[in-house]
């Protein structure tokens, strides 16, 4: 029986960390585009899954926790692309926020219910995007000024270093690919962005920016619709590096990029190809032997995806509403799913279904209370159960006012999610846990096809238990120390360090440039392997660029 107690310095944490994601999430409603969905019923299944992951992401969690720690995890899932990712890291508390609070304005839950499972949570995910994102140092990307980079030199090295010129044809092949595989992803999850990522940017010098794009379950996965969806495409998760020149570009809490020009294609100068997944430790080139492989690899690809989305606009034209719903909520539900899978304790049962609890609520989210349910609590912030004291300013809705000119009266007092009262801590009147027999309280039914095929890595096609125990059997140098603690930082007051010279090897061994080079390399080693290959450094095609688009009369 479980004897946990709120402490006040928890409490605070807890209430600090609600006030934090209540921002990110109202500034991205409000500042960020939207893609509105015609075939999904997008606003029932978000309200609903927010729902359901209360009563489930707590107990999913203990199971992964309890083979790996946050920390463990964090490493892993640094070191490659996985479905968790800069969005689904985001959303993994999220959810499971705003499901407590939308239970709260439905006065089916107290703000002091399930302190334990509230704590947990909270102290899991802090734990895990610490070690995730160590090498920015800022958790959201709200604070690091809507940039997210994720990647460490040794890998970023890697990427521009071996990223091919992008000539009319390379570029032009890229950007059919990135186009194509964003409107399929965007199809795959059911018309949200739950497939795609963005890190960086990272700096080059100049004006040059390097990023990376993830287009993630791009064929059998875990999700049950995708069984024989694909399989031309060949790859679960692509990771394409893209180098810019003179573009801006914010990657927002979301994983979406915003560039300056919103139109930057014409400014794309390198790119690269790479896959990873759950059971790698660091990515996987493709196509990338030359520039030539390079553009039909991405040639190939765009024409197995354009197969891939006939395929499943045929699957998804004999769900019915239900199953469409159900389809939605399991995607955004399977936010953290990959922790499990690195973790070698996925069970497809213990994820695929919506659990009673949330079903009895199932009638009221239609179409129209959803949407104006979801404006309410993460726009407006309206609502008695939502207000707060009437002195109060939201931080977000407060400085979108001032920058709109301070037009019309002050934003309501409203807040989206809901603090933990203080007097707890006198009396301690609250429950512990929404299941306090563990996962096996959440059950529930779904009327999808059940999972049947396989979940495609870059090993092949595997079972579950296939997947499971090779994740178990995994055994990465990356987990280990001494390389666990060698970071930046490490690097760059002991880069001589024999230790950290076979860490950025490791990293560097598929490298079509740079392998076996160590921790000493420095960009203008990279401009040199570069020229001794016969391609331009990034510095130099920079300069020709600019001197190309000097006018004539300027020259003369």
């Amino acid at each position: 029986m479980s004897t946990f107690r709120l402490t006040e310095e928890q409490l605070h944490t807890v209430n600090a960390v609600i006030q934090k994601s209540d921002n990110v999430l109202v500034h991205n409603c409000l500042t960020r585009t939207a893609q509105e969905s015609k075939l999904f019923p997008i606003l029932p299944y978000l309200d609903l899954v927010m729902i359901d992951t209360y009563y489930r992401y707590p107990d999913l969690l203990r199971k992964v926790a309890a083979v790996m720690s946050p920390e463990d995890l964090g490493h892993r899932v640094r070191e490659v692309s996985t479905t968790f990712s800069r969005i689904t890291s985001w959303s993994t508390l999220a959810y499971y926020l705003n499901g407590r609070a939308l239970l709260i304005r439905n006065g089916l839950l107290r703000p002091e219910d399930n302190l334990e499972d509230l704590w947990f949570m909270v102290d899991f995910h802090q734990r895990l995007m610490r070690t995730y994102f160590r090498a920015g140092g800022n958790l959201w990307a709200l604070d690091a000024g809507d940039i997210s980079p994720v990647h460490e030199e040794r890998t970023l090295q890697v990427f521009e270093a071996d990223a091919y010129e992008a000539d009319d044809e390379l570029r032009t092949a890229a950007m059919r690919f990135a186009a194509a595989a964003t409107q399929y992803n965007f199809l795959v999850h059911c018309e949200s962005r739950s497939g795609l990522s963005s890190t960086g940017p990272y700096q080059l010098g100049g004006q040059l920016l390097l990023s990376t794009r993830d287009f993630l379950n791009m064929t059998e996965c875990g999700l049950a619709w995708m069984d024989g969806i694909g399989q031309d495409i060949g790859y679960a998760n692509l990771t394409m590096t893209v180098i810019t020149d003179g573009v801006g570009m914010e990657i927002t809490d979301w994983g979406t990029p915003y560039t300056t020009p919103e139109a930057y294609q014409d400014k794309v100068v390198g790119v690269g190809l790479y896959t990873s997944d759950v059971l790698t430790d660091r990515y996987l080139p493709v196509g990338m032997g030359s520039r030539e492989e390079l553009v039909a690899e991405f040639d190939r690809l765009t024409k197995a995806i354009h197969g891939a989305t006939r395929q499943l606009y045929s699957r998804f034209s004999s769900m019915d509403a239900t199953q469409m719903v159900e389809a939605g909520m399991a995607t955004y539900l399977r936010a953290p799913v990959d922790l499990a899978m690195i973790a070698g304790v996925y069970d497809a049962a213990d994820w695929d279904f919506v659990d009673d609890r949330t079903r009895r609520l199932w009638d009221l989210y239609n179409e129209e209370y959803a949407y104006d349910a979801y404006v309410d609590k993460f726009a407006s912030l309206g609502g008695l159960r939502g207000g707060q004291s009437e002195y109060y300013l939201h931080p977000i809705t407060y400085a979108v006012w001032r920058r709109s000119g301070m037009q019309g009266d002050l934003p309501q007092p409203g807040r989206s999610g809901e603090f933990v009262p203080a007097d707890v801590l006198r009396s301690h009147d609250y429950s512990l846990r929404v299941n306090p027999g563990g996962l096996s309280d959440s059950r529930g039914t779904w009327s999808l096809p059940p999972k049947s095929g396989a979940i495609t890595v870059a090993a092949g096609a595997l079972s579950q238990d296939e997947l499971n125990e090779r994740a178990r059997s995994l055994d990465t140098p990356l987990l280990q120390s001494p390389w666990r603690y060698i970071d930046e930082a490490a690097v760059k007051w002991r880069f001589d360090d024999p230790d950290a010279d076979a860490l950025y090897r490791y990293t560097q061994e598929r490298s079509r440039l740079i392998a076996g080079r160590g921790a000493s390399l420095k960009r203008a080693d990279i401009d040199a392997a570069r020229r001794a290959a016969g391609e331009r450094p990034w510095s130099e095609l920079a300069a020709a660029r600019a001197a190309a688009s000097v006018p004539e009369e300027v020259l003369s």
